[in-house]
């Protein structure tokens, strides 16, 4: 197995990367859920153009996110989800970085 798969398959066998996938996995099957993290996604784009446009309903719009991200922050377990997920990409990001810097040695 070369350096990569061993990292891959480290990364697989971890405990919040495991929790992560379980998370997922219920957070897929709750149609209740999904539909209203899909709002939430959706409402979120509103707001964005309404920013970048300078809308004048601006504030109308972050008022719907917010009471959008409310709802879907009462599910517990995306309290959860959403902590592992910043966990998990600073994890990622640090492998990221390491592997950068060891590639910068190497053509130095």
């Amino acid at each position: 197995m070369n350096k990569l798969e061993n990292l891959i398959a480290k990364l697989a066998e971890d405990t919040a990367v495991k929790r992560f996938k379980e998370l997922e996995q219920i957070i897929d099957n709750d149609q209740l859920l999904n539909k209203d993290y899909q709002n939430l996604l959706d409402l979120q784009k509103v707001m964005i153009n309404k920013r970048e446009k300078k809308s004048k309903d601006l504030h109308l719009a972050i008022d719907n996110y917010e009471k959008a991200k409310e709802i879907v922050m009462n599910h517990l377990i995306i309290d959860e989800y959403l902590d592992l997920l910043e966990e998990i990409n600073y994890d990622l990001n640090l492998i990221q970085k390491i592997i950068s810097e060891e590639i910068n040695i190497d053509f130095k």
